[in-house]
Formats: structure tokens, sequence, C-alpha cells
């Protein structure tokens, strides 16, 4: 990376941290619990959320749960994870950098069009669909992209 490149880059990132609020992170982490990420994750449970360090705000848990209204199945966890908002904000930033390589164009274009279309109260997150906020969840979780 050349080094007006990386100055560049640098500078987005420092100002995409400055713009989100915390409202957009909520919205994005609200959109992948709705469905982008419910493929690959679980629901927290009491323990996994009372283990939350003080500076994080969120609890996602990487696994499968099959039990049916609490009859049979089972619960399995690979890993959990405790994001703070500031981790969504650096995984929006790196995946809005024009030479990520996380998303796809189509993707990657939601996000580029949520930063062009921000104001003063911040991003336009109605570009951030289910699948958009999947791949910025894995980012900060990650620093990948592991499904989809």
């Amino acid at each position: 990376m050349t080094g007006l490149l990386r100055s560049v880059t640098a500078s987005l990132a420092s100002s995409v941290v400055e713009r989100l609020t915390d409202e957009n992170v909520q919205d994005i982490v609200d959109t992948a619990a709705s469905g982008g990420i419910t493929y690959w994750a679980i629901e927290p449970s009491a323990r996994e959320l009372a283990g939350m360090p003080d500076d994080c705000q969120y609890v996602i848990v990487e696994g499968e749960d099959d039990r049916l209204f609490g009859f049979g199945g089972h619960r399995q966890v690979e890993e959990v994870h405790y994001l703070s908002r500031d981790q969504i904000r650096q995984a929006y930033a790196k995946v809005l950098d024009p030479a990520q390589g996380y998303a796809n164009r189509e993707y990657h274009g939601y996000v580029a069009q949520s930063w062009i279309d921000r104001t003063g109260g911040g991003i336009d997150t109605s570009m951030i669909d289910a699948g958009t906020a999947d791949i910025l969840v894995q980012v900060a979780c990650f620093g990948e992209i592991r499904y989809g």
C-alpha cells in the first residue's frame, strides 16, 4: 500500500469512527440479529450476557441451537464474541474502504451508499440490509468472512 493510500485509508477510518453514531451502530447490530447472522449465531444465554466486559455492548454467540421450544435437541457454542460499538465502527470503515476484500460489489455498494447519504445524524442505515449487516458483524468478530 502506498503512503498516500495508507494516509487516505487512515483518514477515512478516523472519519467513520467520528460519524457513525451509537444509534447507527445499534441499527446495524439489530439488522444483523434480525436475520443477517441467524444462520451462524444464536441467542446469548444469561451466563454469556453476564460475562460481557464493561467496555462492550454486544454479545455474539457463534454456534447452533436446534432445541425447539425447550424439547430435545442441543445448543452448541463455538465461541462467544463480546463487541464494542467501536469494533462495529472499525468493521464498517474496513468494508467501506475501496480496496477492501471482505464484501462483493453489491454489499460494498450498500455500505458506500450509506456513507454517501450520511447527514449530521450519521450514516443512512436504511441502506444496510441483513446481508450487509452480517458482513459487518463478521468483520468485527473475526476480522474476516467465515460464513456465507
